[in-house]
């Protein structure tokens, strides 16, 4: 899977990434290397304390981020076409953004996914796993600036724990920041969980992911 991640953002026009670690981290440097190989350039952000969510390990690479105004996350644990990255990167003058499925048609899109509610004018006034009102999915595909850097701070400074990345991004929505909708309805992404998940990534995404 993180072979995948890096060739779908070498294919999109990537040139270097920040790949944030935890778990099994030397395993991943070992896997990766600096990208060469992949050719692209890896540098990494290390997160000793990644219990505490992936909000927190996405503070952790800050310095890596300080030279840039605005960049795109993709988490890990998604596998999402390439078609989705170049969408949002084309979409540079809307971020900060996240790119939403409106048509999700597999169950590990739909099974314990982030929910969305976008409203008339597209932009996200609400991002949650249980809301009772949505129209959209979260598909893992982000354009953010310095203000989720904010959020998190605010977040982190209350010491509650896990903190995920949809609370910090509820927190950049409140505060003023608009977050645009980016439609990506059509393209093809998994959210990869569990074995099933993966299992079932295996059985239908290669033909899908090679067109």
């Amino acid at each position: 899977m993180l072979q995948y991640t890096i060739d779908t953002l070498k294919h999109a026009g990537i040139n270097r990434c920040i790949v944030i670690t935890g778990y099994k981290a030397q395993a991943i440097r070992e896997f990766l290397g600096n990208g060469s190989r992949f050719g692209i350039e890896v540098q990494y952000s290390h997160n000793p304390e990644y219990v505490k969510g992936n909000a927190f390990s996405l503070r952790t690479a800050r310095y890596l981020l300080k030279d840039e105004n605005i960049f795109l996350l993709i988490m890990s644990d998604h596998i999402v076409h390439k078609a989705i990255v170049e969408a949002a990167l084309k979409n540079l003058c809307n971020a900060p953004l996240l790119c939403v499925d409106r048509e999700p048609r597999y169950p590990p899109q739909i099974k314990d996914a982030t929910k969305v509610l976008v409203n008339s004018e597209n932009f996200i006034v609400d991002i949650g796993k249980n809301l009772s009102s949505w129209n959209a999915i979260d598909t893992g595909v982000f354009l953010l600036n310095e203000k989720i850097f904010q959020a998190i701070d605010y977040e982190v400074e209350r010491e509650v724990y896990p903190l995920e990345l949809n609370r910090c991004v509820k927190r950049m929505i409140s505060t003023g920041t608009q977050l645009w909708a980016c439609d990506v309805s059509g393209c093809f992404w998994l959210d990869i969980d569990t074995q099933a998940d993966l299992t079932f990534a295996e059985k239908v995404f290669k033909g899908v992911l090679d067109a």
